[in-house]
């Protein structure tokens, strides 16, 4: 992948946690690093849109009105 270089300042410990979860992927730190600033760019999670449309068209029901006998205790406000 070509892109533009930059330089990042990380604390020691941000950059070792980087590095093992790179070796942990099989990809380098360069590879890890872009990507994770790609998903962190995304407004919605993966796999949203394959939920659009997932639902049956059935109607939906409301469910029946509970006793209010059945009801938790609450105080008075």
């Amino acid at each position: 992948m070509a892109g533009k270089a930059v330089t990042l300042y990380l604390d020691e410990g941000v950059i070792e946690a980087a590095r093992s979860a790179a070796g942990r992927e099989g990809l380098s730190l360069s590879a890890y690093t872009n990507r994770r600033l790609v998903e962190g760019l995304k407004p919605w999670p993966s796999g949203l849109a394959d939920l659009l449309g997932s639902l049956a068209d059935e109607p939906l029901e409301a469910p029946p009105e509970l006793d209010w006998e059945t009801d938790s205790p609450r105080p008075d406000l």
